[in-house]
């Protein structure tokens, strides 16, 4: 069994390391560049996640309202 493992002897400080080191190389040599269509794609996937949990509250709300309103207000 120690033959299995004799390979796998760097701890995973050092396997953190070397792919921080690896991904930063990385990063220098071609930079994220954001443009004008990654913005606007980005607000739009923004929105395509919040209107929704925007409707069902403004749904809950007004039917919490109507109900308080018709049935309490009598």
């Amino acid at each position: 069994m120690w033959r299995a493992t004799l390979r796998n002897k760097k701890s995973v400080e050092e396997r953190e390391k070397r792919l921080k080191k690896s991904i930063e190389k990385k990063n220098k040599e071609d930079p994220l560049k954001f443009t004008n269509k990654d913005i606007l794609a980005m607000i739009i996937a923004a929105f395509q996640i919040l209107l929704p949990i925007l409707f069902v509250g403004i749904g809950l709300f007004a039917l919490v309202t109507f109900l308080f309103t018709r049935f309490f207000l009598r």
